[in-house]
């Protein structure tokens, strides 16, 4: 009865060190894979990952090209409570990099429920939802942005810029975005609101 208690248990025993080796292969594995992975291997809103980008990348534009506007609004899910940092590294980091590739920010917004108005949405409890909209000369111009920087070098500016869309991307819970073409109105809005007064109605003379 012994003999086959312990001829069990070392059964056992042999089995917990064969699955111990394999678990500690994979993970060293995976660790390898992950050692191996280029440093610049970020989402980065997007943008195409280029081979030996940090080698001296200088670049010489040609003329404008002809124009079919377009204007793309994304959509971000971020952290909650991170809005103002997020918008901070997209105003200091992102937006003049992007700016010197000729596209133009139109604006970056933060979704929120208007206290007292009937059938508002609800924003989200557990994250917060901010839109961006930007203007590119045509199609072919936003693809070109993807590639950074094959476009715009990768000097001071792109080293800012792209230390400002990592921190974006530490803050974004889910990212897309939709494509619009039409035309930018030549008016921009403005509220002039009724002023509190009392007329009183002209006598004929």
């Amino acid at each position: 009865m012994c003999r086959i208690f312990c001829h069990r248990s070392y059964q056992l025993l042999f089995s917990a060190l064969i699955l111990i080796a394999v678990n500690s292969l994979s993970v060293c594995a995976q660790s390898e894979q992950k050692e191996k992975s280029p440093p610049d291997k970020i989402f980065r809103g997007g943008l195409n990952q280029i081979k030996g980008a940090e080698a001296p990348r200088p670049v010489r534009n040609d003329v404008a090209q002809p124009n079919d506007e377009i204007v793309t609004l994304r959509y971000f899910k971020i952290k909650k409570g991170t809005f103002d940092q997020f918008l901070k590294a997209s105003v200091e980091g992102v937006w003049p990099y992007f700016e010197k590739l000729g596209s133009r920010v139109i604006g970056m917004w933060q979704v929120f429920t208007p206290v007292g108005v009937e059938g508002a949405t609800a924003t989200g409890k557990d994250y917060d939802e901010v839109y961006l909209a930007t203007r590119y000369a045509s199609l072919d111009h936003w693809k070109a942005s993807r590639d950074t920087i094959a476009h715009g070098g990768n000097g001071p500016d792109w080293v800012k810029c792209k230390a400002a869309l990592d921190l974006r991307q530490s803050l974004t819970v889910s990212t897309s975005v939709i494509f619009l073409k039409g035309s930018m109105a030549s008016n921009g809005p403005y509220f002039m609101p009724g002023l509190n007064e009392t007329y009183e109605k002209k006598a004929p003379k």
